[in-house]
């Protein structure tokens, strides 16, 4: 069957979005065999996959993106709002309301398509706590449909990813639609998560002092899967939140460099809770047909 696609590139993190197939309409072991397929052929380069559905499709209201596992995914969230924009008329600069699984409310895009910029606002984090691994205190950001854990001080491993996710999975009952850790350095090399200075009392970020640096890896229950991503958007949000704990009242400007390349974070906080959190920066959107006999 032939699957019309549009690849999605924000800071490397592949995502092919299926525009002529609906989830409703496939069976869970279809769906993570239609995933498993997309990630896995080297032409594409996916990292993910996800489902587009328009507006009235399924009692949706707004256009809707399915991620291949029911998680949630920042990067693809900002990337289905600029093909939105597009798909939908729009030059220039605006905002778009779209919905995703993983959450349980619409989420603003704003988006340029002259520049290929756009900036998703999400939710905050329900709960920041830490979870004890072997003698460290690692931070812990739980997101509708993703939970991040910062390993600051580990160097990336799928054998210490899976350590730290049973040590996770000990102290909950389940988990979300997805969960990714954040092996977090600074831009020269692995340092602890702390090693950049902190916010100005206004919240802003020294222009020498904003970029942080992150590997991000991020498992799907729904299709089993585990990938080294080169950028994450929800993960370069947990970071920020994190990196701005101390800050009360204010905004406070990320950049989070990752193997694919930057994530730009704004985050307000109020009363040091944080009442808006954003992610963007560029993404690329290409046209595919891709034939697949499974």
């Amino acid at each position: 069957m032939k699957y019309d696609l549009i690849i999605a590139d924000p800071a490397k993190n592949i995502t092919a979005f299926v525009l002529n197939q609906t989830p409703s309409r496939m069976g869970a072991d279809l769906r993570a065999a239609l995933a498993g397929a997309l990630l896995a052929d080297p032409a594409i380069g996916a990292e993910q996959a996800a489902f587009v559905l328009p507006p009235g499709r399924e009692g949706n209201r707004h256009w809707r993106l399915e991620m291949m596992g029911g998680e949630f995914c920042g990067n693809a969230a900002r990337s289905f709002g600029l093909y939105v924009a597009g798909k939908t008329g729009l030059h220039g600069r605006h905002r778009v309301i779209i919905e995703s699984s993983g959450l349980s409310v619409p989420i603003p895009v704003q988006t340029d398509t002259e520049t290929g910029r756009a900036e998703a606002e999400i939710p905050g984090p329900s709960v920041m706590t830490t979870l004890n691994f072997e003698g460290r205190s690692l931070p812990v950001c739980i997101f509708e449909g993703i939970t991040h854990v910062l390993a600051p001080d580990l160097e990336p491993d799928r054998e210490r990813f899976f350590a730290i996710k049973a040590a996770f999975e000990r102290t909950v009952r389940s988990l979300p639609g997805a969960f990714g850790i954040l092996f977090a350095g600074s831009p020269a090399g692995h340092a602890a998560v702390d090693a950049a200075p902190p916010p100005d009392a206004a919240g802003a970020s020294p222009a020498d002092a904003a970029v942080l640096s992150m590997t991000p890896a991020v498992y799907v229950d729904g299709t089993d899967s585990l990938v080294f991503e080169s950028s994450c958007g929800s993960g370069s949000a947990a970071l920020a939140v994190y990196r701005s704990r101390n800050l009360r009242d204010g905004e406070g400007r990320y950049r989070i460099a990752q193997p694919g390349g930057i994530i730009e974070v704004r985050i307000v906080k109020r009363a040091g809770a944080a009442a808006s959190v954003a992610i963007g920066g560029r993404v690329t959107l290409r046209e595919l047909v891709w034939d697949w006999a499974g």
